[in-house]
C-alpha cells in the first residue's frame, strides 16, 4: 500500500469536525449549500477509514514481523478531541467552502511526506489502537491493532499500509 492511504487515513480523521462545523453552521443561518456540502463531506469522511482497513485487509499480504519495542500512542487523541470541540467553541458561523478543501488539501499533501500519523478517533471508537513499534532491526513504525499489546513478542504478522505504518 501507498502513502495516499495513509493521508487519506488522516485527512478523514477530521471528517467530525466538519459535522461539527456543519451544526455551527446550521444554527447560525440555517439550511444552506454550506450545510449540506459539510455534512456531506463529513459522512463520506467518516465512512473513508473503515472501505480503506476493508481494502488493506483484502489486498494487502500479511508479512512476519518481529517487535523489540512497543508503547502506546493513544495519547494523540487529544489533539483530534480539540478539533472536533474548536469550532463550537469558536461559533464560525462564515464557512468559506473553498478554503476548507484547500486547506484539507494542504493537509493531505503534509501527510504524504510525513512517516507517521497520529491516533485516529473514529477507528478508536471502533476498538483499533495505536501503537509506536520498533522492529528487531531498529525501523520504527505506527502499528494500528484491535486488541491492547502489552508485550511486543505478541506482533507475529502485520499488513503494510505505508513505508512506516502496519495493521495488525
Amino acid at each position: 500500500m501507498r502513502n495516499w492511504l495513509k493521508s487519506l487515513l488522516f485527512v478523514s480523521a477530521f471528517s467530525p469536525a466538519l459535522l461539527a462545523l456543519a451544526g455551527v453552521r446550521y444554527y447560525s443561518v440555517g439550511l444552506d449549500t454550506v450545510f449540506y456540502q459539510l455534512t456531506f463531506v463529513a459522512l463520506i469522511g467518516m465512512i473513508l477509514p473503515f472501505l480503506i482497513l476493508s481494502l488493506i485487509r483484502k489486498q494487502s499480504e500479511t508479512i512476519n514481523f518481529k517487535a523489540k519495542k512497543v508503547e502506546s500512542a493513544d495519547y494523540l487523541l487529544l489533539v483530534f478531541l480539540g478539533s472536533y470541540i474548536a469550532p463550537i467553541i469558536m461559533k464560525v458561523a462564515e464557512i468559506n467552502f473553498e478554503i476548507t478543501a484547500l486547506i484539507v488539501g494542504i493537509l493531505f499533501l503534509a501527510v504524504w511526506f510525513i512517516s507517521y500519523i497520529p491516533t485516529h478517533p473514529l477507528l478508536y471508537i471502533a476498538k483499533f489502537r495505536f501503537y509506536k513499534v520498533e522492529s528487531d532491526s531498529g525501523m520504527v513504525y505506527v502499528l494500528m491493532a484491535r486488541r491492547v499489546i502489552r508485550s511486543p513478542q505478541s506482533i507475529k504478522e502485520v499488513k503494510q499500509i505505508s513505508s512506516s505504518m502496519l495493521m495488525e
